[in-house]
């Protein structure tokens, strides 16, 4: 009897460390999925269009993060069944990305929008450059200023590191600003870590403003 006591307590401890061992990697997970977040969004005010498919674009020094980053908004978006297409189908890395080639890559297109993310600041370094899309495709929006790489190059990250990244919504046909937002990423294990969090916090945002169905 006293054996079996023992047996049931033991079996009974291992079940309470098993289910407590599960929350805390559901605490972990939460609060891994919680580095990223966006700090700043602006919808022009006369705005009512919503956009079915917009060319995604990720300005960036590599041309695998910028690959990388479009698929996976691309295929984020197919989930909620709007068709996109990456800018690298349609403006080849020998290309330089600004108004004359983003006009002329989607002519002839059912393309109705434009979205590029760009980096503003990686850690406590900030640099501030005019859109390469300038004059144009932009908008009188505080903040408009923007730099010319999105992420420069991937793999690990450093634990103190912030990224801020500016994603700004283009009209086809009038050329302006109607949609912006700026994300931050506190400490990612990774850039591919910054891909998935931000994809899945635009693409959300962009459907609960109405600018994408």
């Amino acid at each position: 009897m006293f054996a079996n006591n023992i047996n049931t307590r033991i079996k009974n401890s291992k079940m309470i460390y098993a289910k407590t061992l599960a929350i805390l990697s559901i605490c972990v997970l939460a609060a891994s999925c919680s580095n990223s977040k966006i700090t700043t969004s602006w919808v022009e005010p006369e705005h009512k269009k919503a956009y079915q498919h917009p060319m995604i674009i990720g300005v960036s020094d590599s041309q695998q993060t910028r690959r990388i980053y479009e698929n996976y908004f691309v295929s984020a978006l197919q989930e909620h069944n709007i068709s996109s297409t990456p800018s690298y189908k349609l403006i080849s890395s020998k290309q330089k990305m600004n108004r004359e080639t983003v006009v002329a890559a989607i002519e002839n297109t059912d393309i109705d929008a434009v979205i590029v993310t760009y980096l503003v600041a990686a850690d406590a370094e900030v640099s501030h450059r005019t859109s390469p899309l300038n004059t144009g495709y932009s908008g009188n929006v505080e903040n408009n200023q923007i730099s010319e790489t999105m992420i420069s190059t991937r793999g690990r990250t450093s634990s103190a590191e912030v990224i801020k990244l500016k994603n700004d919504v283009y009209d086809v046909d009038s050329k302006t600003l109607v949609w912006t937002a700026q994300t931050k990423t506190t400490a990612p294990e990774s850039i591919d870590e910054v891909v998935i969090d931000l994809t899945e916090l635009l693409v959300n945002k962009l459907i609960d403003d109405g600018i994408l169905k």
